[in-house]
């Protein structure tokens, strides 16, 4: 069997042989364009210019000419956006921060599919009042609402006010979140110039509105050419769910050949199996079992793939991988915040927050505990085990900095006892943090530890900026709040030889790909698919409505 992105490969080179400047491929993933400059390095007998590549999202990016801003960075401008318009009821940035990324993800998908804002937000209040209408009373007036019915009518009122002053202030600034890059770039495509003389979308599959729209104005102009990477199987089945967005896309392009549908399903498979397994680390070690048997050239030249369904697998399974994995390419990243650095500032924040809670010049027993028996602490070798026995044996409540003082004599270890007042002092506390531990813990070659304080250090960068930006007054609580958001977006990246040995990714990193030999974890009800997740201010009815993606699609 031919792999799809070789196929590409060879059509590209049978389309441009003398050279592909001035052509741009478009694939679903970064990974896919690993792979398919490999293919083609493999076909290329002398010096030739490449295509430029990109990932979908980042080629509607260029076209839209904004900045994609990270997450917490749009949650502040659209807090700001918030506090304008509601400016006689403003939540606390504390409250904002529960439901801020629900809204933004409900901007996202608006955008993304094209739809009319005050079409849709006006119809969602309308859904509210009737939630709110009291039978009895026989009427839809304001006046029959009780204050809190109406505050609740008005805040479904306020999100088009905000929907609109937020993308008011981020176009002003250039910037963007993606459903406005997408859209942004749909609605402009006649008037951007487009530098390539042919662009080639190759294994998409679930097309927004937005990129059909993009999608179709370079097919009109003769620059568009679609490749689909799909089987004959779910493709011409009408019930079959997985075809059903390129069957609509046959539909509309029914001029484009669909040389990419084949019939793989219709060849029987040497060996497929399905294990049950009562736990995670069990399916971790079948993994390891059945790599064992597989031979060593199909282990070293990217033949077999492991895909993680759910990716809190990834240190379980690289803890139980066999010794003939001489090879392992990860390109999913492990959360910063399942690392050991992060439980110990969040420990840290804890015993900060409670002490102002309490309202006393000390701090809680408990939580001076949690942090000198944590081993980052350990490891500064002053005396924990001591400190720890007096404060057990004396039954000490509240610990203040005198006591502290004579156990710990380091200015490093006394530094984690100064009390914060304000974000400020925070910050400056965890860059002086990151510095130490970069110092005196972490060793000059490279470690996963030292990757792990690179991110960190990143993370401190951006909760600066946004802090120092901020124009209204932040508690500790919200900056932990803040912190353990910006934290959740980071991973830490694993780097090696990117086609060399066995791939290990998560399932949308699958896209375009072949392999010989692939073994899923994790094909669990609710794990995949994900289960129903509400995640999201607009009904499910009008989502259906007009258009929008549910979790259905």
């Amino acid at each position: 069997m031919t792999p799809f992105l070789d196929r590409i490969a060879e059509r590209l080179l049978r389309k441009f042989p003398e050279g592909m400047e001035g052509v741009a491929v478009v694939v679903p993933s970064r990974r896919g364009i690993v792979f398919l400059r490999d293919y083609l390095s493999r076909r290329i007998k002398e010096p030739i210019f490449l295509p430029d590549f990109y990932s979908i999202e980042d080629f509607i990016e260029k076209l839209s000419g904004l900045q994609v801003l990270d997450n917490i960075s749009l949650q502040f401008r659209l807090y700001k956006a918030y506090s304008s318009i509601c400016s006689d009821d403003v939540l606390p940035f504390d409250d904002f921060l529960h439901w801020g990324g629900v809204l933004l993800n409900d901007f996202n998908d608006i955008d993304r599919s094209l739809i009319d804002a005050e079409s849709i937000y006006s119809n969602i209040r309308n859904v509210k009042e009737l939630e709110n209408w009291s039978i009895e009373d026989w009427s839809l007036s304001d006046s029959k609402l009780t204050s809190l019915q109406s505050n609740y009518v008005d805040f479904f009122s306020s999100m088009y006010h905000c929907y609109n002053k937020f993308k008011e202030d981020l176009l002003q600034n250039n910037i963007a979140y993606q459903g406005l890059a997408y859209r942004t770039a749909s609605e402009n495509i006649k008037n951007i110039n487009i530098e390539w003389n042919k662009v080639w979308f190759v294994g998409l599959n679930a097309l927004t509105l937005s990129e059909q729209e993009i999608i179709n104005y370079l097919k009109e102009i003769d620059v568009a050419r679609i490749f689909w990477d799909a089987d004959e199987y779910y493709y011409n089945n009408n019930n079959h769910e997985a075809g059903s967005f390129l069957r609509v896309q046959r539909e509309k392009w029914k001029e484009i050949d669909f040389k990419g549908v084949d019939d793989y399903y219709s060849i029987p498979k040497q060996s497929f199996k399905v294990i049950a397994c009562p736990n995670n680390i069990c399916q971790t070690k079948a993994a390891s079992e059945l790599i064992t048997s597989f031979p060593k050239e199909e282990l070293e030249n990217s033949h077999t793939a492991i895909v993680l369904a759910d990716e809190l697998l990834l240190f379980p399974l690289l803890g139980n991988l066999p010794s003939n994995v001489k090879s392992l390419n990860v390109t999913m990243g492990s959360p910063l915040k399942n690392t050991t650095l992060y439980s110990f500032i969040d420990l840290i924040f804890a015993m900060q927050i409670n002490m102002l809670k309490y309202n006393k010049d000390a701090f809680y027993y408990k939580d001076v505990l949690d942090v000198i028996t944590h081993p980052y602490f350990i490891k500064l070798g002053e005396q924990v085990h001591e400190f720890s026995a007096f404060i057990n044996q004396e039954n000490i409540l509240f610990i203040n900095k005198s006591l502290i003082a004579k156990y710990f004599s380091s200015k490093e270890c006394k530094m984690f006892f100064d009390s914060w007042s304000n974000p400020s002092q925070a910050i400056l506390f965890l860059e002086d943090l990151l510095c130490l531990l970069a110092g005196s813990i972490i060793s000059t070659k490279a470690t996963i530890e030292s990757e792990v304080l690179t991110r960190f250090n990143s993370v401190m960068l951006i909760l600066s900026r946004v802090i120092d930006d901020a124009d209204f007054d932040i508690s500790l609580k919200t900056l932990q709040s803040v912190f353990s958001q910006l934290v959740s977006q980071e991973i830490i990246p694993f780097q090696g030889e990117p086609l060399k040995g066995v791939q290990l990714m998560g399932i949308l990193e699958t896209r375009t790909l072949d392999f010989k030999n692939v073994i899923i974890l994790s094909v669990n009800e609710g794990v995949l698919p994900k289960g129903r997740m509400n995640n999201s201010f607009i009904p499910y009815d009008i989502k259906k409505y007009f258009g929008l993606p549910t979790y259905a699609e």
